[in-house]
């Protein structure tokens, strides 16, 4: 079967579009960070949908979305946030649902309604530039950092197009992000806490602030102390790091691979897609594993 090389025509960015996939791995000891889904898990759907490779490269979006246009039929599915998607300005499309996208068809993602991060699986994946293993996009290590007006995404389109059709239509829960609950390991320097501040941190309830990214969430909430500081050291995705004025950084995937300040807890993977999606003011509460 020939595949064509088609795009996708982006009439507006959105406000942080990016191509995503499971990150690159290979470059952190050149100070590369990881990138990668946000939501792996959201990622994980949209391509199993699809019946792509699982960590096939997707469209990450946030807020507000971008508008497409489609240049050759494809098939393509939404999973994460939820969001007002329209089909043809017209179509309200849902989550799972697997959608037949025909020539010219023109996709809108306007306002989120719940959840942070929403991703976009298109057919095969999309066809972009590779860099040390992913197709993550990060500033100064892909040619682009994030969408632009007028900017083409390439995916491949099959001449003769057959997919056998959607016999089923899968039911993606929302619900499996809005726990409060987000697992940690205690961290390296955990044992550096006192008593009386391991239990302020397990007993309270903090709120995701507005200081929301990529690289880091921070939480309103402060916990003052006196800890030393330490030896720049290793950071991961997950790593909750705790400065001297008191204020806890959530370090995401952009982070960097190093830091100074202690790190007390480390999110285990499944609690780091529930806290992705958290938007700011909501409620979390850590559980130590």
């Amino acid at each position: 079967m020939i595949k064509i090389p088609s795009y996708i025509h982006f009439t507006r960015p959105g406000m942080l579009t990016t191509v995503q996939d499971l990150g690159r791995f290979d470059m952190a000891g050149y100070g590369v960070p990881y990138s990668g889904a946000m939501d792996r898990y959201s990622l994980a759907q949209v391509n199993f949908l699809l019946s792509n490779p699982k960590g096939a490269a997707v469209l990450e979006m946030t807020n507000l979305g971008p508008e497409m246009v489609f240049e050759r039929s494809t098939r393509v599915v939404f999973a994460g946030a939820e969001a007002e998607i329209l089909l043809n300005n017209k179509r309200i499309v849902k989550n799972g649902q697997v959608i037949e996208i025909q020539e010219d068809d023109c996709l809108s993602i306007e306002k989120f309604r719940k959840g942070q991060w929403l991703y976009m699986g298109v057919q095969g994946g999309f066809e972009t530039e590779e860099v040390a293993g992913s197709k993550s996009w990060y500033p100064q290590i892909t040619e682009r950092g994030y969408i632009q007006k007028n900017d083409t995404l390439c995916y491949l389109s099959e001449e003769e197009r057959f997919y056998p059709p959607v016999e089923t239509k899968a039911k993606v829960r929302s619900d499996w992000y809005r726990t409060a609950q987000i697992k940690a390991y205690p961290g390296p320097e955990w044992d550096m806490l006192p008593t009386l501040l391991k239990n302020r941190i397990t007993k309270k309830t903090f709120s995701v602030s507005d200081l929301v990214s990529r690289m880091a969430y921070q939480l309103t909430e402060e916990i003052p102390n006196e800890l030393p500081g330490i030896l720049t050291s290793p950071v991961y995705p997950g790593t909750v790091q705790l400065t001297p004025s008191g204020k806890l950084l959530l370090l995401m995937r952009d982070a960097q691979v190093t830091g100074g300040y202690p790190r007390i807890l480390q999110i285990d993977n499944i609690s780091l897609n529930i806290l992705c999606q958290k938007r700011p003011g909501e409620k979390i509460k850590f559980s130590i594993l």
